[in-house]
């Protein structure tokens, strides 16, 4: 009996092997990729084989086959995924305390309680849904959007975009560490347009804000705190020559801005393979695309408010949660102080190379009199040099010039000056020969 026993396990035992083999062979040619096809490494146990990925999604959203995935679950890295049917939406995608390190924000990972979304495909383009729920927040006022992609053998190209939701929900969301979130009152909404290419990598991130504003932070107690902290101040009305050549150096827009450059929100990255397809317009609604081209933003230069918040805050490790926190304090310096005595500040703390500090101690080092007397090429000369002052004073020594066509275009974009007061400002640049400072 016990023979017997033991024969009928041996021989059930070499069925189910023989079994998993032949799954595993038929798995590996349904899906083996075809020449050039986009593909990808699976290890299943001891076994290991290559995956078309288009055939793999091209299965998996398949009508007779999706409905099959139903109730099924999968760990990953990122969270528990679990499978659901609905005729209505398609497969549905739920992702259980889904979680994302992202290093630039911080040591913990992006967290949200769910994130769900759905896929329908038609042919080869995909589209559907999604919702990010997040603890602390209210039921209902979770993120939503919609994607669409265009699925090809060779890869797949994604169009996502979320709706408007509260900017604070977004800041929860990105840096729930962040301590100026605890006393922050902050307005306004955020939206948010995705564009990836995969397997290539590359992709372009624009959020879109409107009417942001912070209140609570004390960001003009602050400024008011350091704005001696350079010794004298000048305190330049922002009419005076040193306050136009800055603001033409540094921020054009600054009397325009909200505090902030939208453009300066945008983060991408290049993909190895770019497609020749012109880019989606940043307003239009997810559609079924034939390509997109992923379009690499080149970030503009901070805003004075945020230079100002750079300067009086102290770092912190991680780039992309300090520009977070900096843009906070950055739109609150709009409501308090305000313009002008946001720039007078500005300039009163702004380094001008060789630990010179602050705008009087500058003018009276370099040109032997007060930033209030400066003439209009000593002026736009000092302006000039906030750019690079270490580089440009090196400059000034060795050749009897700073960066003349800087200079020049400096000149040219002072707002509010008369067609006489320019050209008498762009000889000015083009014939003055200051003598250096001698080296400290």
């Amino acid at each position: 009996m016990k023979t017997a026993l033991r024969y009928l396990v041996y021989v059930l035992l070499a069925l189910f092997v023989t079994a998993a083999v032949a799954v595993a062979l038929i798995v590996k040619l349904a899906l083996a990729p075809a020449k050039d096809e986009w593909s990808q490494r699976v290890q299943y146990g001891p076994i290991g084989f290559d995956v078309g990925v288009p055939t793999a999604l091209r299965l998996a959203t398949a009508s007779w086959f999706a409905p099959q995935l139903a109730g099924h679950k999968i760990d990953t890295r990122f969270g528990s995924l679990r499978f659901d049917w609905n005729e209505a939406a398609g497969l549905e995608v739920n992702c259980e305390q889904c979680s994302m390190p992202v290093p630039e924000l911080g040591d913990k990972p992006l967290q949200v309680r769910r994130l769900t979304f759905t896929v329908r495909r038609d042919v080869d383009s995909l589209f559907g849904n999604l919702r990010a729920m997040q603890d602390g927040i209210p039921s209902g006022n979770e993120l939503r959007g919609r994607w669409s992609g265009r699925l090809t053998q060779k890869d797949l190209q994604l169009t996502a975009e979320v709706d408007d939701a509260p900017i604070g929900q977004w800041y929860q969301l990105l840096v729930p560490e962040l301590p100026e979130l605890k006393r922050a009152r902050i307005g306004g909404t955020a939206s948010l347009r995705l564009q990836m290419a995969l397997p290539d990598g590359g992709f372009s991130l624009q959020p879109r804000l409107v009417l942001f504003t912070v209140d609570g932070l004390g960001a003009d107690g602050l400024l008011e705190s350091r704005a001696g902290s350079c010794g004298a101040q000048a305190r330049l009305a922002s009419d005076a020559w040193l306050s136009r050549g800055a603001v033409a150096a540094l921020d054009a827009g600054f009397f325009q801005h909200p505090g902030y450059d939208s453009a300066s929100l945008a983060v991408g990255r290049a993909a190895s393979t770019p497609s020749a397809a012109p880019a989606a317009a940043t307003n239009a609604k997810p559609e079924r695309v034939s390509s997109i081209r992923i379009v690499v933003p080149t970030p503009p230069p901070p805003t004075l408010n945020l230079q100002v918040a750079q300067r009086l805050l102290p770092p912190l490790p991680h780039p992309e949660a300090r520009q977070l926190r900096d843009m906070l304090y950055a739109v609150e310096f709009e409501r308090a102080p305000g313009k002008q005595r946001l720039l007078q500040a500005y300039l009163d703390i702004a380094p001008w190379g060789e630990q010179v500090c602050g705008a009087e101690a500058a003018a009276r080092r370099y040109f032997k009199r007060s930033a209030r007397a400066l003439e209009p090429t000593q002026a736009i000369w000092m302006a000039t040099l906030l750019r690079n002052p270490d580089v440009m004073l090196q400059k000034w020594r060795a050749e009897g010039q700073i960066d003349k066509p800087a200079a020049r275009k400096v000149a040219e974009q002072v707002r509010d000056v008369s067609a006489g007061q320019r050209a008498a400002m762009l000889r000015g640049v083009a014939n003055a020969r200051f003598v250096a400072p001698a080296a400290p």
